[in-house]
């Protein structure tokens, strides 16, 4: 058989040097692509994971500013209930002083029984009229109602209870 060429046949190889590393480019890129890709599907579902933790801990947050809310109103009322006590305590000491300044030095006090609306007074006095013209006038103008009884003792002097009552609607508090 006769060959028609004049140099050896060389084998042809299937892809050339340059399709090599296009394909190998283009491997690299789609490898590169790829790994991004599950890189951001990574991210995004960890960025949903710490999406549902914040929403827990800014709803576990807001529970906890509604109790300190609530416990703040609370302080709020106890001191207003506080201060309306101490209020309350400060005009029931000023009434007590003013109450034993009234009481002339002939009339001795044995008991006081303060109430919301009323005042009791157990005491001892010389005579009616020293009581009624000493005592007995200051508080009719101070209470409502005013009503005594006299006891006389064995030494002459009367033993008294003297009720004394403000109406409810004035406000008087004990």
């Amino acid at each position: 058989m006769g060959s028609y060429s004049f140099i050896q046949p060389k084998p042809k190889p299937l892809l050339s040097a340059f399709s090599k590393i296009w394909i190998s480019f283009i491997l690299f890129v789609s490898v590169l692509l790829i790994s991004f890709g599950i890189f951001l599907l990574l991210k995004i579902h960890y960025y949903k994971i710490d999406k549902v933790n914040t929403v827990n801990e800014r709803v576990a947050l807001e529970s906890k500013i509604a109790k300190i809310d609530t416990y703040m109103e609370y302080l709020l009322r106890q001191k207003s209930l506080g201060e309306e006590i101490y209020t309350r305590n400060t005009l029931l000491k000023e009434s007590m002083k003013n109450l034993f300044d009234l009481v002339p030095d002939k009339i001795t006090l044995n008991r006081v029984i303060i109430k919301k609306n009323s005042l009791i007074i157990y005491g001892r006095t010389p005579t009616k009229d020293t009581f009624n013209f000493l005592l007995s006038a200051p508080l009719k103008s101070i209470f409502t109602t005013s009503n005594t009884m006299f006891y006389l003792t064995q030494n002459g002097w009367y033993n008294f209870v003297s009720t004394n009552k403000i109406a409810p609607t004035d406000g008087f508090s004990e």
